[in-house]
């Protein structure tokens, strides 16, 4: 008899453990993470004209950053609108944003555990268990060597692209610039009638760039070179002829992080835009080329910071990097 009750004692406590548990998981209310929000020095190269100009923004991106859609709307759209007050956006300027931040999207909505979490592990670990189905699901199609962040990117993938496009296509929109969104890791991803959707092959890391009215520009930009850290969980497309984006400012080639330094430009390229540039391209690419051509005016924007170490190793918290200088950066461009 004893033992009868103890077990269904037992049997009401798991119970109410699971139950709690699936009450855990449906609980998305985030934490009071702050933001940075403050104006960023202005670094102004050339004389204003009517051919245009560069405009790159170097920021850290933190983790209250991906609280929400507005939330990164809000932090570029601060520094877009002191661009603005500054008399640098025009109906030609081209802006770029830093590598990965798109990335950073599987965050959205998620528990302040997510959020809070200082190292990439930490994170992934966090969202398997307020996922558990879709997170399971999800790593048994992942065969990289970080399979805990390749699945976490699969099964946010497909609100990850509608996200990445809604938030970035409507600041070009509402900004009247042309926009080279950084860039974000989604499996087999592609354009769709104007839409940014997703596959089931492999991860792929892509930058999208919007015109002045918000809409995608021109086909997807592929990154090739990946970092030690971004092959653990996706994969390089095979080297094709790169495309150049039809600009108001000219032709357009954008080129991620070591792509531009080891691949030639395009030929019909009169512009170069250089997101996740390397401070120094000879140490960190292998076999870099001796430098980009001087007659070809291009904007090179380094990654400062990227929350939870998205770009080193997932069990060390992200460096805090001081020292190094958040600025906007713009290039006038000739007549």
């Amino acid at each position: 008899m004893r033992t009868s009750i103890k077990l269904l004692l037992l049997l009401v406590l798991a119970g109410v453990a699971f139950a709690l548990y699936l009450d855990w998981t449906r609980d998305r209310r985030s934490g009071p993470l702050l933001s940075d929000l403050r104006i960023l020095p202005i670094d102004s190269r050339g004389r204003p004209g009517n051919a245009g100009n560069l405009l790159g923004i170097e920021t850290r991106l933190q983790p209250a950053d991906y609280q929400s859609r507005e939330r990164l709307q809000l932090k570029f759209a601060t520094y877009l609108q002191q661009a603005a007050d500054a008399g640098l956006l025009n109906d030609k300027t081209i802006v770029v944003l830093p590598e990965h931040v798109g990335t950073g999207l599987f965050a959205l909505g998620e528990k302040p555990e997510v959020q809070q979490a200082r190292t990439l592990r930490d994170a992934m670990q966090w969202m398997a268990l307020s996922n558990p189905g879709h997170y399971l699901r999800a790593l048994t199609g992942h065969q990289g060597d970080d399979r805990r962040t390749g699945a976490v990117l699969r099964l946010k993938a497909r609100r990850m692209a509608e996200d990445y496009q809604r938030i970035f296509g409507e600041l070009a929109g509402r900004f009247g610039v042309t926009l080279v969104a950084g860039s974000i890791v989604l499996p087999e991803p592609y354009l769709d009638g104007g839409r940014l959707r997703v596959g089931k092959g492999p991860l792929r890391q892509v930058s999208l760039t919007f015109d002045a009215h918000g809409k995608p520009l021109g086909a997807l930009q592929y990154k090739h070179a990946l970092s030690r850290y971004e092959r653990r969980y996706s994969i390089a497309p095979v080297i094709a002829p790169r495309p150049t984006l039809d600009t108001p400012a000219g032709p357009l080639a954008v080129l991620l992080g070591c792509d531009a330094y080891l691949q030639p430009i395009p030929a019909m390229a009169q512009l170069l835009a250089i997101p996740g540039a390397p401070a120094n391209p000879q140490a960190h690419c292998g076999g870099a080329l001796d430098g980009l051509p001087e007659a070809i005016p291009h904007m090179a924007v380094r990654t400062l910071g990227l929350p939870w170490n998205l770009l080193g190793s997932p069990r060390r918290p992200a460096p805090p990097g001081p020292g190094i200088p958040v600025q906007i950066s713009n290039l006038w461009l000739g007549d």
